[in-house]
Formats: C-alpha cells, sequence, structure tokens
C-alpha cells in the first residue's frame, strides 16, 4: 500500500514538473507560426530583396519567376510552412546574405552576448529593486523613504533606451570612463586573447541600463509586501525587541517577501529581453539586437526570422525554467 502510495505521489509530482513546460507548447507553435507569415506579411518577398540593386543591373520578368521557384515561394503557403518547419527542425534556419553565412551560425555567435545581459541583468534588476523598495516601505513616512520613491517614480517614466542614452553620454562621452561601444576592445581583438575583465569592463553601462529599467517594478512590489509585513505580529514583536535597520530587513523582512519576489521572475523576462535588444544597439554590443537591426535595414529576411526565433525561444525556455523551479521550491515546502 504504502509502495502504491509513494509511486502515485511521483508521478503526481512528476506531471507537476512536466505541467510548465507543456502550457509553453501552445505559445511554441504560435512563435512558430508568427515567424513563418512575417516574411509573407512584409512588403515585396525575399526574391525582391535579392534582385533588387541600386548598381541599375537588368533584371526580366523571367529572372524574377526563376527566382522564386528557386526559392519555393511559387508552391502553396502551407507547403511552404512545411518545408520551412522541417529546416528549422533540422537547425537549418536559412542563409543571411548579409554576413554570407548559415543564419543558425551567425546567431549561435550571437547568442552568448545577449544571454549574458540576460542572466547577469535579471537578478540584478531583483536585488537593486528589490532591498530599496523595502527599506522604503519599512519606513515608508520617513524623508529618505519619500525622497527614494520619487526618484524611483522619474526613473519608471522613461524607457530602457533612454537610460542607455544618459548613461553612454555621461560615463561614455563626457566624463570618458567607459567604452562607449563594443564587446571587447580593439586590442583584445587583434591580438585573440580576450579577458574577463575587459569584458566585464564593456558590459558594465549596459547591464547598468538593464538593471536600472528592471529595478523598477521590483522597488514598487517590495514597497508594497514591506507595509503589508510590517502589520504581521512578529514585525511588532521584533521591533519591542529592539531589532532594527539591516538585522530587522535580513532577518525577517526578506525572507518572507523573497517568494513573492521570485515568482515574478518569469513575468519580468520577456521586459528585460525587450530592453536588452534596445540597449545592445545603443551600446553597439554584438548580441542580437544590433543583428536585428542589421537584418532590417539590409532586408535579410532570414536573419530576421532567426532573430525572432531566437528571442522568442529564450523567453520560453526561460519562463519554462523558471516555472520548473517555482514548482520544485513549492514541492519542498
Amino acid at each position: 500500500m504504502r509502495g502504491e502510495t509513494a509511486q502515485t505521489s511521483a508521478r503526481a509530482t512528476a506531471l507537476r514538473c512536466l505541467r510548465p513546460v507543456l502550457d509553453n507548447l501552445p505559445a511554441l507553435a504560435t512563435l512558430l507560426i508568427c515567424s513563418f507569415l512575417l516574411l509573407h506579411s512584409l512588403p515585396g518577398s525575399q526574391a525582391d530583396a535579392l534582385l533588387t540593386s541600386d548598381l541599375g543591373v537588368a533584371v526580366t520578368a523571367e529572372d524574377h519567376t526563376r527566382l522564386q521557384a528557386r526559392l519555393g515561394l511559387d508552391r502553396p503557403l502551407w507547403q511552404q510552412f512545411g518545408s520551412w518547419l522541417g529546416g528549422v527542425l533540422r537547425g537549418d534556419l536559412g542563409y543571411s546574405r548579409l554576413y554570407a553565412a548559415p543564419v543558425a551560425q551567425v546567431l549561435a555567435d550571437t547568442l552568448p552576448w545577449t544571454l549574458g545581459l540576460v542572466l547577469v541583468a535579471l537578478p540584478l534588476s531583483l536585488l537593486t529593486g528589490a532591498l530599496p523598495g523595502l527599506l522604503a516601505g519599512m519606513a515608508p513616512q520617513t524623508g529618505g523613504a519619500k525622497y527614494l520613491f520619487a526618484l524611483v517614480t522619474l526613473l519608471s517614466s522613461l524607457p530602457g533606451f533612454v537610460i542607455a542614452l544618459l548613461l553612454l553620454s555621461l560615463f561614455g562621452f563626457t566624463l570618458g570612463w567607459f567604452p562607449t561601444g563594443g564587446g571587447i576592445s580593439l586590442e583584445a581583438r587583434l591580438s585573440g586573447q580576450v579577458t574577463l575583465a575587459d569584458l566585464i569592463y564593456h558590459a558594465l553601462l549596459p547591464l547598468l541600463a538593464l538593471s536600472l529599467h528592471g529595478s523598477v517594478r521590483y522597488f514598487y512590489l517590495a514597497w508594497g509586501l514591506a507595509q503589508q509585513i510590517s502589520r504581521r505580529p512578529f514585525i511588532r514583536y521584533a521591533r519591542h525587541r529592539g531589532i532594527r535597520g539591516a538585522g530587522l530587513l535580513w532577518r525577517w523582512y526578506l525572507p518572507n517577501a523573497m517568494p513573492e519576489l521570485l515568482s515574478r521572475l518569469s513575468s519580468s523576462l520577456p521586459g528585460i529581453l525587450g530592453a536588452t535588444l534596445f540597449v545592445e544597439v545603443v551600446f553597439s554590443y554584438p548580441g542580437a539586437g544590433a543583428l536585428m537591426l542589421d537584418a532590417i535595414n539590409n532586408r535579410d529576411y532570414p536573419l530576421l526570422q532567426g532573430c525572432l526565433l531566437l528571442t522568442g525561444g529564450i523567453v520560453l525556455l526561460g519562463n519554462s525554467l523558471l516555472d520548473l523551479i517555482t514548482t520544485i521550491l513549492t514541492d519542498r515546502g
């Protein structure tokens, strides 16, 4: 009897762990369909982009028809989708004429830069927003808390790329403390010896811009949670015992607020990733944002399609992993 109960419990736990992955399958199907339809919703076609030239090369209608047949654009839409989906499942995302390389290879070279920014900016946003929010919520009537709340309110009105432009203008151009673009220095690129210090030095301003942008929502959430926690009896008891400041924050407020804060990580991932794309363009950072802008400017449709699949896949995979971790922690109590 105990063995059957244990097996039933194990199956139930496995189903709860698989549920975050299964819940994102419809979103994955929607991402694939929308990415494919993008090429057919843009003006012109891939054949038009390939044949368009400013050099005055004569192009006949037969050339256009021949190229459309070569690219499979003359087939029904459902056949084109099936052929494209089969290529995606094999890892074939097409060929980028801008970079003269397979799209999968171009994205593989870009992925570490964008993924690195997102993975570091996400916890930094949580820390830089939650800790000040808890401190302000612990004593909301003080002057420091009011000034901090007003400063965050002002920051919340600025888009991520505006914050990036302000940081670049101040610390990059005016003070000259940080590089104004790129992911590594020219010396490291020429020598082929990239150091961790050089990578951090070039990533500091983009990470600061992303952290400031993402910390706003955690500040407001932590500010509200702190005021809710302040009304609980154990907080009044702790204050009567003389516990103040950092001791009260680390021992009482933070442990009670962290479950709610951590549960919001998955919902903040799309916003952080979207801001990352714009921040990469501002700082000329070698990530998916700059790659997507190049694809749009040069009408490189397969590359743009691959960028959408990459960014959407990061969001879906990140949400699935975060939901899975939350489910495991909940089962453990």
